[in-house]
């Protein structure tokens, strides 16, 4: 049988093109950024691990985070009174309502993920948070397993700053209900009175530290001692 005069060169096309394979740099990925991880170890001791992961962690799975991630121990006595600051994103695993009582309550953070683990219903309860801009929860075997919701304050509305002159505060009121995953989020916010006649207006409701503080990041800052003049309140439930 004649063999076809285009075989040869088609065979050497096809070699060079593996060749030059080999040749090709692989193209550079991103490398992955680091988030944070939080979930408490339950009695009897009742501390908090907490962990920086590089890669995303299924879920409550606890043995796992401990092997993937670089974690430590925090003991509850020594836990921040004045809240955390987060600036990347917070993912908070929910066994027991004191870790976000005593931990996630009045801090500042941007991106947060709740992950409930428990097995009691949450309280309806508000959780005050300072810069809040991204949520998701997720409740599994709830009825809205997966929820994600994104505040974006107006246009002429300035971001949270740790700069004494900041002239706006955007507080969120989160309600620990939602972790129930029994309804669809909602979200609703609020131009709120000066920050310093807050609790006059809203004696329940508990905003976090002021972002100019004159102590320490530990020690909580009086109402009075807020800078800003106007304050967004957004809602979520």
């Amino acid at each position: 049988m004649e063999m076809s005069p285009h075989t040869p060169s088609s065979a050497w096309l096809l070699w060079l093109l593996w060749w030059l394979s080999f040749l090709t740099p692989p193209s550079e990925a991103s490398p992955p950024l680091n988030s944070t991880l939080l979930f408490d170890s339950g009695a009897p001791s009742f501390s908090l691990r907490n962990c920086s992961c590089s890669t995303p962690i299924r879920d409550c799975s606890e043995a796992l985070a401990n092997s993937v991630c670089r974690c430590h121990t925090v003991l509850r006595s020594a836990l921040p009174p004045a809240g955390l600051r987060e600036e990347g994103l917070l993912t908070v695993w929910v066994k027991e309502e004191w870790v976000l009582q005593e931990v996630l309550n009045r801090s500042t953070v941007a991106h947060l993920r709740l992950s409930f683990c428990g097995e009691r219903p949450t309280h309806s309860q508000y959780l005050s948070l300072l810069g809040l801009q991204t949520l998701r929860v997720h409740s599994p075997h709830a009825p809205y397993p997966t929820q994600d919701i994104s505040i974006t304050p107006p246009a002429d509305f300035e971001a949270p700053s740790s700069s004494t002159s900041s002239s706006s505060i955007h507080v969120t009121f989160l309600d620990l209900s939602v972790l129930n995953g029994l309804s669809a989020l909602k979200a609703y916010s609020v131009l709120g009175p000066p920050p310093h006649t807050f609790s006059q207006h809203f004696p329940h409701l508990h905003l976090p530290p002021a972002p100019s503080l004159s102590g320490t990041p530990e020690a909580p800052v009086d109402h009075q001692d807020w800078t800003a003049e106007s304050l967004l309140l957004t809602f979520i439930y």
